[in-house]
């Protein structure tokens, strides 16, 4: 058992959390009850995560995606909805945005690069430029990402064209623009909607872009500066930190902590 103080504290100082400046509230966005038996994690709070962690007995949750305001008094539509719910069943929420990108141990970001074998360099906002020590290929990088965020007999259809000399290969779910060298020497990552911080990450020597969005300016990006750019999906890229803290609570105390797997392509 866990109380909401005890958790509360936890993840502030897990995450430093008074340090960040971020769109949302980081923390404990809605009270629940004091004491706490079991916790749900997850990527998204939304109605199909919720109703999950409802049937599981979950007395809180946590996710990476919360409630995007940092101060509002109106509650209305899906917003009223989700909040009624938690209300009824005293469940309490609490979101870790961009804090999860950005731990240097724990973060979606290190963990990525971890996954891939690559040693980790120096931060970028929320994302961190890497290594690749090892000589790991290209196509090897993506199989890693693979194995590392998908759930197990997820199935993808895999597909490569050239259109308007715009060469956008399809590979486990992942978008892949392989516009720079088959061997990558410095990548950088930055989970979720990150494509901003793709030309600053290449003027700072990176070849090799992942990130967890693809936007329409961003094959011509690849193209015109010879580097690699790779998405996971905002969802999947953004799966491995709330894995991790998963692992810490159920080693840190006498609770029981489930992933609840809502998986979304995008």
């Amino acid at each position: 058992m866990i109380t909401l103080t005890e958790l509360e504290n936890f993840l502030s100082e897990t995450y430093d959390l008074k340090n960040f400046e971020d769109y949302c509230i980081n923390g404990l966005v809605v009270e629940g009850k004091k004491e706490m038996e079991k916790i749900g994690l997850g990527v998204s709070f939304n109605m199909l995560f919720l109703d999950r962690a409802i049937k599981s007995g979950c007395d809180a949750v946590i996710v990476h995606h919360a409630i995007f305001e940092k101060n509002f008094f109106s509650l209305k539509g899906k917003e009223k909805n989700r909040i009624k719910k938690l209300f009824d069943n005293d469940i309490s929420l609490f979101g870790i945005h961009l804090p999860m990108d950005a731990h240097p141990d724990i973060g979606h970001n290190s963990l990525l690069m971890e996954a891939i074998n690559a040693d980790i360099g120096d931060p970028l906002k929320w994302g961190f430029f890497g290594f690749n020590k090892k000589g790991r290929t290209l196509d090897e990088i993506v199989t890693s990402f693979h194995r590392f965020i998908h759930p197990e007999g997820l199935d993808f259809c895999s597909n490569e064209k050239i259109v308007n000399g715009f060469n956008i290969k399809t590979e486990y779910g992942f978008t892949i623009l392989n516009n720079g060298p088959k061997i990558p020497q410095k990548l950088f990552i930055a989970s979720g909607g990150s494509t901003d911080l793709y030309e600053e990450a290449v003027s700072s020597g990176a070849d090799t872009f992942i990130c967890g969005e693809i936007k329409e300016h961003i094959p011509a990006i690849s193209l015109e500066t010879g580097t690699n750019f790779i998405n996971l999906g905002h969802y999947f890229s953004e799966k491995p930190g709330v894995m991790a803290l998963k692992n810490i609570l159920s080693k840190s105390f006498e609770i029981e902590c489930e992933f609840i797997e809502i998986s979304n392509p995008v």
